[in-house]
């Protein structure tokens, strides 16, 4: 691949990236950073507060040499100066002078939330200007923060249906979103684990740099040293050369006659998890892989006559007599890159505002498809904030066990089963619970599936209420069969219906309670303001019941009965 276009791939890294976990040094030195609030993620989470930004003083302050201590709902704040809070008071003293503050502190569970305007003042870089936009002072710390960067994949692959091979490489521009060096990359292989059902995927060459490296595989993982640490916020790029064998089935990755489905085919970037790097569950049922998100340039060469669905917009085509290259970019950043591809597709189009739907089908009921779709989109985009792509795809294709699956901008129908309306409003409802709000599949199932369910009957008890008391007690029934957690790891549960009636319907009961316990507009808020704040980003399991314990006044108790060790 030509050195320029490497390059103006890891320049533009100055506003792109992503979130991975880094092999951590210890005692890591302040990061100067021209950074402002809004271009890093918290954990915990901030909050909000008649407009104001609360943050957790004990975990807040600490990242930039500050410290809290607080006891019985009073709290000491230092930093370059120092400051003294009662939770519930909008009166502190900061630096020996009283100072009125717009939100007085509180406790949500176990933590001392401070406005961030004070904890700013503590620390000694106070500012003028109103909002959360704020300048940072510097930054330290293992953990508990990163910024904002997403990565570009800029994949490369030749396709054949009829051998089911894939001939790719993989240019990955990356720049370290940590306040600590990584030592090393980490990719998962999806193809090469029980998802694959047979598939493999081969990595023959890696270069990080334009220095070839020695990589490492532990069945579907990928080791990537690299030839020096990279410092925060420092780029780099890496290439990946690799060859996928798709196998003959009617599965997310397979081959069905002259119809293909295409997914988890390529080497993608292991996203943390709280002291490791998340690998690829031993499952073949559930989402036993999850992503960071990133920006994706992708060209496809397959044969002609061919057509290709994916999950991004399509920029080009060109036919080159016997093969045909299609070009897509994600325009903002996806969980992964996902297509179907078949000769003999008939295409229906519909414009939603600003977005293009297709549904790709061989007869099947596309004009419903397109209609219960449009509706959906607009309402969860009233409902959790816009979508953000110029386009939605579906496509009829052979899954046997699943009724659909979603992946980002394409959702997956399958023409094994009846149709059934409820499914597409339940994939649409995935590109917020899923893609623009990722979690980890693997061990936190019931976040994604669990709104999922929960937000396709709150589509029909708007729209349809007959229909939705019916789905409502065909949910119960299926949840009364189960008293597992719904939090368990995939691999616990067993059976995919086993999982299926914890993570969907128990997990939809679950959304249902907290919305009783709390008020419907309550959780509305909270799940909104997730939205808002993890665009882009993975919620960690905590940081969601925070936010919901927050905007719907609960006790961590009342968690318990649906979520084991809460």
């Amino acid at each position: 691949m030509p050195k320029r276009i490497v390059g103006m791939a890891v320049l533009s890294l100055a506003i792109l990236a992503f979130f991975f976990y880094p092999r951590l040094v210890p005692e890591p030195a302040a990061i100067a950073t021209d950074a402002t609030f809004k271009q890093v993620v918290l954990d915990p989470p901030p909050l909000e507060a008649d407009g104001q930004v609360l943050v957790s003083a004990g975990d807040f302050l600490p990242l930039a040499g500050g410290s809290a201590d607080w006891y019985n709902g009073q709290g000491v704040l230092r930093g370059a100066g120092s400051a003294r809070v009662v939770a519930g008071s909008p009166v502190a003293t900061l630096n020996g002078e009283p100072r009125q503050l717009k939100v007085p502190p509180r406790l949500v569970g176990d933590k001392l939330y401070i406005p961030l305007q004070l904890a700013l003042a503590v620390l000694g870089t106070s500012s003028s200007q109103g909002g959360s936009d704020l300048p940072l002072p510097p930054l330290r710390g293992n953990t508990g923060v990163h910024f904002r960067y997403y990565p570009i994949y800029d994949l490369q692959a030749r396709y054949d249906p009829a051998s089911g091979e894939i001939q790719g490489e993989l240019l990955l521009a990356y720049q370290n979103p940590f306040l600590t060096p990584l030592r090393q990359l980490n990719f998962n292989l999806p193809a090469n684990a029980p998802f694959g059902n047979g598939a493999s995927l081969a990595v023959t060459r890696a270069v990080v740099n334009n220095r070839p490296v020695a990589v490492h595989f532990k069945g579907s993982r990928l080791e990537v040293p690299l030839p020096r640490a990279l410092a925060p916020r420092e780029t780099l790029s890496v290439v990946l050369s690799f060859k996928t064998v798709v196998p003959p089935g009617d599965m997310r990755l397979g081959r069905d006659g002259n119809l293909s489905t295409v997914s988890g085919w390529y080497p993608i970037l292991a996203p943390p998890t709280e002291d490791t790097w998340a690998g690829v569950a031993g499952t073949a049922y559930g989402d036993p892989y999850f992503a960071g998100a990133a920006y994706y340039l992708v060209r496809l060469t397959l044969p002609s006559g061919y057509q290709v669905l994916a999950s991004s917009r399509l920029t080009g085509r060109q036919e080159r007599g016997e093969w045909t290259d299609w070009s897509f970019n994600s325009d903002q950043p996806v969980r992964e890159f996902a297509f179907t591809a078949a000769p003999d597709w008939q295409f229906t189009t519909r414009q939603a505002g600003r977005v293009q739907l297709v549904v790709a089908s061989r007869g099947e009921m596309a004009p419903a498809v397109l209609d219960v779709a449009a509706r959906a989109l607009e309402f969860f985009q009233k409902l959790y904030g816009p979508y953000p792509y110029s386009y939605l795809h579906i496509a009829f294709v052979p899954l046997d066990n699943l009724a659909g699956m979603e992946y980002p901008g394409l959702l997956l129908l399958s023409n094994r089963k009846p149709y059934n309306p409820a499914v597409v409003v339940h994939e649409v409802a995935h590109q917020w619970w899923y893609n623009l709000v990722g979690n980890d599949t693997r061990q936190a199932a019931w976040i994604d599936e669990g709104l999922a369910e929960y937000s396709t009957l709150l589509f029909y008890r708007h729209f349809d209420p007959g229909l939705y008391q019916a789905k409502l007690a065909e949910i119960t029934q299926l949840a009364a069969r189960t008293g597992a957690p719904i939090n368990l790891p995939l691999e616990e549960y067993g059976s995919e219906q086993d999982y299926r009636q914890a993570v969907y319907n128990r997990g939809a009961m679950f959304w249902l309670e907290l919305e009783r316990m709390a008020g419907e507009e309550q959780l509305k808020e909270a799940l909104a303001y997730v939205q808002r704040y993890y665009r882009y980003e993975i919620v960690p399991p905590q940081a969601l019941l925070t936010i919901i314990t927050y905007y719907g006044k609960l006790d961590s108790n009342n968690f318990s009965p649906f979520l084991r060790n809460k």
